[in-house]
């Protein structure tokens, strides 16, 4: 482990000699400052581990020190020290952001264990600091892959929303289109994204489990409940949740929701207090919620207030070569799962992805990308290294469609609209998923056909 840098800033030079012999035997590389401007310009240059100043000083304090060094850096500890031991001083230190805050004449036993702390605390810092850096970098906007018209009107949509970080978002689509990816670029490039991301399956937990880990509860409040425990939207005030299948939500517990997005605040399971929570919400759902509002399965309150930015995100088949762009992006990172030197795909295999419907979207590319490099011994994966599934093939002649002879073009296509809704019961995302057609061009269909009824 490299030698902690400590830089030393106080403006008198006898308080200076006294700290190299205090330290002089410590394993600490020390610099020493006597002026605050004359640090921060050191501190572009190279970051210390820690940094110890005086408070008070002729240029500038040391509270306004840690105030100016914020700007270059979040996670570098700062130890006050001082000869007064103000109440007032030390809280407005502590508010500030400093780690520490010491008391003159320096007690060496207590600065070294200070240091040490800081050393250690600001090495964390620094990791999750490039953890968040790479979050940022992982899910930017170029993660978006595609250059179609769905995916190219979806990303501005989504960089006007960048500068908001109040807006409640509801992100629509297929299974498997990449909502999940839409919600993290979200967050991580809006002005909130140093602060918490969460995920919730509203699926995945029976109704009242998922309330008690939407809202927290309070000790005794049901059986198990041996300690208060914070819900996951306190746990993320501040940042952004996602909740995701929303529509498993029970109507009880849609009510409690729909109260605490329109006042922001919570109240735990058993609880009494009313907690404020500051939180941007994006729902999600592959689901026809107009459909479920009609037939009272979700609040129309609720989805009234969800559906303030709307953003849909479009299947795969809607996205023309986007399916290449996204399968070189699956190799670029397979080759590195599987230490692989994959350069792409052959002439053949382009022509196979691009004539599959994708049923299963970006996920079911991923998995088939994912085989064919398992396999891959070749520079390119060729047309029969993809496998595909034939889950969702659109049904054929023998299932019922028979056509007269003499129908033109458009008589032909509304027969076989007709026999699909039919196919599929009249059930319309299916009937749109299975003619590869949004759910807008298949209501055009419908009108220009006599459909509708």
């Amino acid at each position: 482990m490299a030698v902690p840098l400590i830089y030393f800033l106080d403006d008198d030079e006898n308080i200076i000699k006294l700290v190299k012999y205090g330290l002089r035997n410590e394993q600490f590389n020390v610099k020493y400052f006597s002026r605050p401007t004359t640090l921060i310009e050191a501190i572009k240059a190279e970051y210390p581990d820690v940094v110890i100043s005086d408070v008070m000083m002729p240029d500038m304090d040391g509270i306004e020190l840690i105030e100016k060094m914020r700007g270059l850096s979040r996670s570098m500890p700062v130890i006050l020290v001082t000869a007064r031991a103000a109440v007032d001083t030390a809280v407005r230190a502590m508010k500030a952001g400093a780690f520490e805050y010491l008391t003159k004449p320096i007690n060496f036993d207590e600065l070294k264990l200070a240091v040490g702390r800081a050393v250690e605390v600001g090495r964390l810092r620094s990791e999750v600091d490039e953890i968040k850096s790479g979050f940022k970098s992982r899910y930017s906007f170029d993660n978006l892959i595609g250059e179609s018209e769905p995916i190219n009107a979806m990303r501005d949509l989504i960089k006007r929303l960048s500068t908001v970080s109040e807006a409640v978002i509801l992100l629509r689509g297929e299974s498997g289109v990449g909502k999940n990816l839409v919600a993290r670029v979200i967050h991580y490039t809006s002005p909130i994204s140093d602060k918490r991301y969460l995920e919730i399956n509203c699926a995945s937990l029976p109704s009242n489990l998922l309330e008690a880990e939407l809202f927290g509860y309070e000790k005794g409040a049901f059986t198990d409940a041996k300690n208060s425990k914070k819900g996951l939207l306190e746990v993320a005030s501040g940042g952004t949740v996602l909740l995701d299948e929303i529509t498993s939500m029970d109507l009880a517990l849609q009510a409690k929701f729909l109260s605490f997005i329109e006042n922001r605040r919570i109240r735990r399971v058993g609880g009494l207090e009313e907690i404020p929570v500051d939180l941007r919400v994006i729902s999600a759902t592959n689901s026809d919620l107009e459909a479920d509002v009609a037939s009272g399965k979700f609040r129309s309150d609720l989805f009234y207030r969800i559906n303030v930015v709307s953003i849909v995100v479009p299947p795969l088949r809607e996205r023309g070569r986007d399916v290449i762009l996204i399968g070189r992006k699956f190799i670029d990172d397979f080759n590195t799962k599987f230490k692989k030197h994959v350069k792409g795909f052959t002439n053949s295999a382009e022509r196979k992805l691009l004539s599959h419907s994708w049923s299963g979207n970006v996920r079911e590319l991923r998995n088939v990308v994912e085989r064919a490099m398992i396999f891959a011994e070749n520079e390119y994966i060729d047309g029969d290294e993809i496998s595909l599934s034939n889950i969702a093939q659109v049904p054929t002649m023998d299932d019922g469609l028979h056509l007269a002879k003499g129908l033109s073009l458009d008589q032909v296509e509304g027969e076989y609209l007709k026999k699909v809704l039919e196919w599929n019961n009249f059930n319309l995302e299916e009937t749109a998923r299975q003619l590869g057609v949004t759910r807008k061009t298949l209501w055009e269909k419908r009108k220009k056909y006599g459909l509708l009824n």
